[in-house]
């Protein structure tokens, strides 16, 4: 199988729906029971199963959940490991001010500018 990042989003509801379909069927469960189960309704299992149709997150959540795979969610949305440094920064509460040289005020910078040519 191709890398799914380079795969375009019909094709991967396509991959989604397939591998929901061989869950199901190894499962032993009909599209009606997972309907039943899930909420989401038979024509919409159907159409996603074969790639045809869009589905709705809060569809595919519920059959997910109807078929008992909902924890595999924790792979892809597993909470992000924190570096040290990158945890200092967050909580540091400093904000850095930028520096400048103080300008002492001459006799010269006081006069009325003008251009070099015109000095």
């Amino acid at each position: 199988m191709s890398e799914w990042n380079k795969e375009s989003n019909k094709r991967l509801l396509e991959l989604i729906g397939s591998s929901i379909k061989g869950r199901r069927i190894q499962q032993e469960i009909s599209q009606v029971e997972l309907s039943k189960l899930s909420g989401v309704s038979h024509a919409s299992i159907a159409r996603f199963e074969t790639g045809k149709g869009n589905i709705a997150l809060e569809n595919l959540l519920s059959i997910l959940k109807a078929l008992e795979m909902a924890d595999e969610l924790k792979i892809i949305f597993r909470a992000p490991e924190s570096s040290p440094s990158l945890l200092a920064k967050a909580t540091s509460k400093t904000t850095r001010m930028r520096v400048r040289k103080s300008q002492s005020r001459t006799k010269e910078s006081s006069k009325e500018w003008k251009w070099g040519e015109d000095k």
